[in-house]
């Protein structure tokens, strides 16, 4: 199953109004993924493994982990572009057949 990371500074309730959107916006698509909220410290770890990030902070191309922005989401200011953008990257990564937590 895919792991969609949810990132914000403190990883607490900006990631938390985030994931819900992004849980109902899957749901609503018969798409399954795990949502999990992190940290950029969690980012970091050598352990962590997601498939892709929804993030309200800037962060480095060099984590190889796609990255959509969550302020549309968390701002109520054209969350459309962020669902069509999670549509877009998952069906890149469904294609290249590189899901269940094998990003970064």
């Amino acid at each position: 199953m895919l792991t969609i990371a949810i990132v914000c500074g403190a990883g607490i309730a900006t990631s938390a109004l985030i994931a819900e959107q992004v849980r109902d916006h899957l749901a609503a698509r018969s798409r399954e993924a795990h949502v999990v909220q992190a940290t950029v410290m969690d980012l970091l770890s050598a352990d962590f493994r997601a498939d892709l990030v929804i993030s309200t902070v800037d962060l480095p191309d060099a984590l190889g982990i796609p990255q959509v922005s969550g302020m549309p989401l968390l701002l109520g200011t054209s969350p459309q572009v962020t669902y069509d953008d999670i549509d877009r990257l998952l069906a890149r990564i469904d294609a290249a057949g590189t899901g269940s937590g094998d990003g970064r």
